[in-house]
């Protein structure tokens, strides 16, 4: 074992028989954010910063985190998590796991988290996350507590959203050493400044712990690369990242830096199922467009192309529901298109009636832009 590894592990383990070492940050993107990642929170992350993030999902993602900061393999970090907000049914609410480990055989943590998000009024999400966390020191033998978190999103304007969440509510304690798991308190907002160009702003209280203020830039250099950098206080950090994008596959790469211990390399490789797009910025403006009801209804002889209408077109139509929507736009997934209109019959809940309305306002075109009047 190298040297380095040797004498921070022995101030780690020696830390732990007092208290919990602070919250370490999960995901390459919200690293390199500078982990200012409450405000928004929205991937399969969310877990480990605010679990009512899951709910701003319009698809299934499972992701893979790992990290050996400075180099060191004995120190090294891994997450696996996944969300589900297809497999409850419509307006119920999201499912999420995760699966962390830090550590090696002299020293590990250990956790399993199951979260549930759910919206309330389209503009309002709420989260909660229990998790078993393990601790592991050889020669002191093992411990385990449950923990349990909670988080709160709110979508104020279409583009600023505020977010807060408290993690370890309960105070947890080891069965073993009656010492509680660090419990944080987390405060963040995200702001939109041009379309291409979002900031990220947390304050995070671990109660032993001073005020940390963390921030961050994420710019959307072109359709399918995005271009990331942060800071943050207590410790003292800053930070850089990119993302890139191809199908629906993600990968996230950050960068931190340390005086005298030096670079850290953080990855996220992630997977998108589900998605009505190749862009999971295009998924999160429908789901804002959808909450802020930016379209009006349409008007006597205004038409929409069935074939590239989106969530928010659809809901134009008189008498749609937000259910038959979303049963829509999977039939088009699943088929790639509508050849007629009468397809729609095919579709669970729309009766003749319905059909008899939506017709005057549908029509089937090659083109890739609705048609409306």
């Amino acid at each position: 074992m190298k040297p380095t590894a040797i004498l921070l592990l022995s101030c780690l383990v020696g830390h732990l028989l007092y208290a919990q070492t602070p919250r370490l940050d999960k995901g390459a993107r919200a690293i390199a954010l500078g982990g200012a990642f409450t405000g928004l929170a929205n991937s399969s992350f969310a877990v480990f910063y605010n679990p009512a993030g899951l709910a701003l999902l319009p698809y299934r993602e499972a992701s893979f985190f790992y990290v050996q900061p400075f180099g060191l393999p004995e120190l090294a970090d891994i997450a696996i998590t996944y969300a589900d907000p297809l497999l409850l049914p419509q307006g119920w609410g999201s499912l999420g796991a995760a699966i962390r480990r830090f550590g090696f055989s002299l020293y590990n943590e250990t956790a399993v988290s199951l979260t549930y998000a759910r919206p309330f009024e389209r503009r309002l999400f709420i989260g909660v996350s229990a998790s078993y966390q393990l601790l592991s020191i050889q020669g002191y033998g093992y411990a385990g507590a449950v923990g349990l978190d909670i988080g709160i999103l709110a979508l104020i304007t279409p583009d600023l959203s505020i977010g807060v969440a408290a993690m370890n509510l309960n105070r947890p304690a080891f069965s073993h050493s009656g010492e509680t798991l660090a419990q944080v308190y987390m405060a963040g907002l995200s702001y939109r400044l041009l379309k291409s160009l979002r900031a990220f702003f947390d304050v995070e209280k671990d109660i032993r712990y001073p005020l940390s203020i963390k921030s961050g830039m994420e710019f959307e250099a072109v359709e399918a690369v995005a271009l990331r950098a942060g800071f943050s206080t207590e410790p003292q950090r800053f930070t850089a990242g990119v993302g890139v994008r191809y199908s629906v596959f993600d990968a996230d790469y950050a960068l931190t830096t340390h005086p005298e211990l030096g670079f850290s390399h953080y990855l996220t490789l992630s997977i998108r199922l589900g998605s009505e797009s190749d862009s999971p910025q295009a998924d999160f403006e429908r789901l804002i467009e959808e909450a802020f009801d930016t379209k009006p209804p349409l008007a006597e002889g205004d038409t929409l192309n069935l074939n590239t209408a989106t969530f928010q077109d659809l809901m134009r139509l008189p008498r749609m529901t937000r259910t038959l929507a979303d049963r829509i736009l999977r039939y088009r997934q699943t088929y790639k298109r509508f050849e007629s209109l009468d397809e729609l019959r095919n579709i669970r809940g729309v009766s003749e009636a319905l059909f008899e309305v939506w017709k005057r306002f549908l029509v089937i075109e090659p083109s890739t832009e609705s048609n409306q009047k």
